[in-house]
């Protein structure tokens, strides 16, 4: 498939193919034209050091993950943290590493406390490489992904990313995009994360999709005292230009996404469920066009921020203005049990870029069935 023609029918196809080829289907949205390794033949390192010495070389590769990688086991024992005034709820809250090259935790209570050094930091992952789980099998323990610094080309399918030091602010982020270009991320679960589960850093990210994944936010150690991780999405990249579809965002409090700068994020076909905080924040200079998604038991889809961006968010009453600005029919957000969305700045649609890049909007009604069977890592 050239590319992806239904989000119902992609999902479907991922469901019946072997992974042990490497990459399934083809990068869709604003990723388009992401090859990663290529024609590389698929080969499944030994253990980290070949993992990692594989991820940061020059070589195009397809690299499968077909066991557990566990980083874990490094400890900083006895090491600087503090009690940020967001822990109220004591052992079941999140404290923060005291990083030496941050002034974060500023003048919060001192404490020491014990953690994984491996999770701070991720792997620098080189241009031109897939990543690739087998089956289920496909897990990295510990330790997270970079792309940054000029990298492009890159493919993360398939994987789940867990275990980065969960209990404190800054224990590590899942995966970081911090000026790179075509990248496509899609069937990830990220889960048990310290801070972002996904990150755009400030530097440009360039176009990128993130699709069919799972950010799954069951902690025992909260920021909000509930059990719901708020550190989730984070784009920060200016002139980033993200497709955001078919992903399950559960039991989070907050930053399900945050978007700030100048950047489009195209959210559709998403399922957000169990958040006791807010969903979107847009902030300045990003454009947001957010439609066929389905918000259930979200206290605030959408948080009014005192700098605003650019919001569209579709509706059943005025979605006719989406479909004549953009030439094709969009698609309205459902919401249960949930607070408003209510984002109607239409100039989101007298700039959005032209070409709409493979993708094809289903009704809202057929998400939450897709998105459950389909979203995260696959056997």
């Amino acid at each position: 498939m050239a590319i992806q023609k239904s989000l119902l029918a992609a999902l479907a196809l991922l469901g019946a193919t072997a992974q042990a080829a490497g990459v399934s289907r083809k990068a869709f949205g604003f990723a388009t034209g992401t090859t990663g390794g290529g024609s590389a033949s698929a080969a499944s390192p030994s253990d980290t050091a070949e993992l990692t010495s594989w991820l940061t070389d020059s070589t195009p590769r397809t690299i499968l993950i077909d066991k557990e990688f566990n980083f874990l086991g490094s400890k900083c024992t006895d090491c600087k943290c503090c009690k940020p005034s967001s822990n109220t709820c004591g052992s079941s809250g999140q404290n923060a590493i005291d990083l030496d090259s941050s002034s974060w935790c500023g003048s919060y209570p001192t404490l020491t406390c014990t953690y994984d050094k491996a999770a701070l930091e991720g792997i620098d992952v080189a241009s031109n490489k897939s990543i690739v789980g087998v089956g289920s099998a496909g897990v990295l323990r510990g330790k997270g992904l970079r792309i940054r610094n000029g990298v492009s080309n890159v493919i993360i399918q398939n994987i789940h990313i867990t275990e980065l030091n969960p209990q404190y602010i800054w224990g590590g982020d899942a995966i970081t995009l911090d000026g790179s270009d075509l990248v496509w991320i899609d069937h990830v679960k990220t889960s048990l994360i310290g801070r972002q589960h996904f990150v755009a850093g400030y530097e440009a990210s360039g176009r990128v999709t993130i699709s069919n994944s799972e950010f799954d936010g069951q902690t025992s150690w909260s920021a909000t005292c509930d059990g719901h991780h708020y550190w989730t999405i984070l784009g920060y990249g200016k002139n980033d230009k993200v497709t955001f579809t078919g992903n399950y965002i559960h039991h989070t409090s907050g930053r399900s996404p945050k978007l700030e700068f100048n950047s489009y994020w195209h959210a559709y076909n998403n399922y957000w469920y169990n958040n006791t905080g807010h969903a979107f924040d847009v902030g300045d200079g990003t454009n947001a066009l957010i439609e066929g998604n389905v918000f259930n038991q979200v206290d605030t889809p959408f948080l009014d921020d005192s700098s605003p961006g650019k919001t569209y968010a579709v509706s059943a009453s005025d979605k006719s203005s989406c479909d004549s600005a953009l030439g094709r029919t969009c698609v309205a957000n459902t919401l249960t049990s949930s607070g408003e969305l209510s984002a109607s700045d239409s100039s989101v649609l007298s700039s959005w870029p032209k070409g709409e890049f493979g993708i094809s909007v289903v009704d809202a009604s057929r998400v939450k069935s897709a998105v459950l069977k389909n979203a995260g890592i696959h056997a």
